[in-house]
């Protein structure tokens, strides 16, 4: 289970209180590679480059991801790619090494626009603008992130999350909940089923894990979707909204609403992540709002037996009238690749990115057994039904708070706090804002 999704408004500080730092430690030796001709920037994805070392940052939930397309990428060049695992927490820990002037050559990095900005701000990234794959992502994917302020600095390698619900279909067909519900109306209806139903094993129709933190912010980010899709948060990102504000604070107060009716599990404040995971595939729970990494959790505990999960397993998008899914790209789906000062190694960077995107991203994908996001390349047969369902519903999806706000507070945390009773909504609500609005005027935001 990946934590990165949680760091961003501390990763907003650090890189306010590093820019400086960073732009002094930094110096460009040599020509920008962003200067070169488009043709000149992308190197044949298997050109031979002996001698060319570059270093991969990654977290402890992405260091075994890439590890496939090296080991085809260093047969095919003669290039040298190093994987250099940066503890946990992660985001604050690639900061502090940033901020001391070291650099990698590539990174796994949630590829929105609140964590891209400050890399950009301290002129860290290369573009990628021009990148030959970006033409044969799917439909959705390109939309979904990797750019910040219309140029794209990160190359999508799998598919983004989607913040949608997970469901037993054994709990539902044993409570008679014969179709799948298509809003927030009907969703709230199959929980109220559930519950009524009192079918022997299961213990609450939705289940959260305050314990944990990071996930309680699924189920508000969701109802957001329409609001979203008209503005919102272009509208809190101008001080014209606020977490305050009817859209957030009433997602906020419907949430809350729920525990009130009995709808989660009687442990929500403590249970965790892996608490979570289990009561959905053991049918202990019907739904559980989530993304694509607790899916793959639950998988590990299916043994990634496909026909097991596909039996037992379903996923569906939600929001609050009708099924819109809410798109969250993650750490471990996003590559950049840093300015080095030298041209060499940056075009070895572009050019790794680019074998990875095209000669090497079907062997890739069979590796990772996951959805493909690029239309020249077959998803394989093994991917789980549920997963298939989330990446599909990115066609119509659109971005959550991490992916549209110009700065992410700890509205998690802040609803961690609620569902254990030590907050009201309002002041959930007005914790956010008052963070979201000191991050916003720290980054020099107009209207703060």
């Amino acid at each position: 289970m990946t934590h990165h999704r949680l760091a961003p408004a501390l990763a907003a500080v650090l890189l306010s209180g590093t820019a400086v730092l960073g732009a002094c430690t930094n110096p460009t030796a040599g020509p920008d590679p962003s200067s070169d001709s488009p043709s000149g920037r992308w190197p044949a994805a298997t050109t031979r480059i002996e001698g060319t070392t570059l270093t991969l940052w990654a977290a402890q939930t992405s260091n075994k991801i890439p590890l496939k397309v090296i080991e085809d990428f260093e047969k095919a060049t003669g290039a040298t790619v190093e994987v250099v695992t940066v503890p946990d927490n992660y985001e604050s820990n690639v900061q502090t090494k940033i901020a001391t002037g070291d650099r990698p050559d590539l990174l796994f990095w949630q590829p929105v626009p609140s964590t891209l900005a400050g890399f950009v701000a301290q002129d860290l990234l290369q573009d990628l603008d021009g990148a030959p794959w970006v033409g044969d992502y799917a439909d959705g994917i390109a939309d979904a992130g990797g750019s910040y302020n219309g140029t794209r600095y990160a190359a999508l390698i799998s598919s983004p999350d989607v913040e949608g619900v997970y469901y037993n279909k054994k709990v539902f067909e044993a409570a008679g909940i014969a179709s799948i519900p298509g809003n927030w109306d009907e969703f709230i209806e199959a929980a109220e089923t559930i519950k009524a139903a009192s079918v022997p094993g299961v213990e609450s129709p939705l289940f959260e894990m305050a314990g944990s933190q990071w996930g309680t912010q699924w189920a508000v980010n969701v109802q957001l979707a329409e609001a979203a899709k008209d503005g919102l948060w272009d509208r809190i990102n101008a001080n014209e909204d606020a977490f305050t504000g009817p859209d957030v604070l009433g997602a906020i107060e419907e949430y809350k609403a729920m525990f009130d009716r009995g709808l989660y599990n009687a442990d929500a404040g403590s249970a965790k992540d892996t608490e979570q995971s289990a009561a959905l595939w053991e049918g202990r729970t019907g739904m559980i709002i989530q993304t694509n990494g607790t899916f793959n959790a639950i998988a590990a505990l299916a043994g990634n037996d496909k026909a097991s999960l596909d039996e037992t397993i379903g996923f569906f998008p939600i929001s609050k009238k009708g099924a819109i899914g809410t798109s969250i790209p993650q750490q471990t789906g996003g590559v950049v690749a840093f300015k080095s000062g030298d041209a060499g190694r940056e075009a070895a960077a572009r050019q790794f990115l680019s074998f990875w995107m095209s000669d090497g991203y079907e062997a890739f994908v069979k590796d990772q057994n996951i959805v493909s996001v690029l239309t020249s390349v077959e998803t394989p047969d093994t991917v789980p039904q549920a997963l298939l369902d989330s990446a599909a519903s990115l066609k119509n999806a659109v971005g959550s708070m991490q992916s549209q706000a110009i700065a992410n507070p700890d509205l998690y945390l802040n609803l961690a706090n609620m569902v254990n009773g030590t907050v009201t909504p309002e002041e959930a609500a007005r914790a956010t804002q008052d963070q979201f609005a000191e991050i916003a005027k720290a980054q020099g935001a107009a209207g703060f």
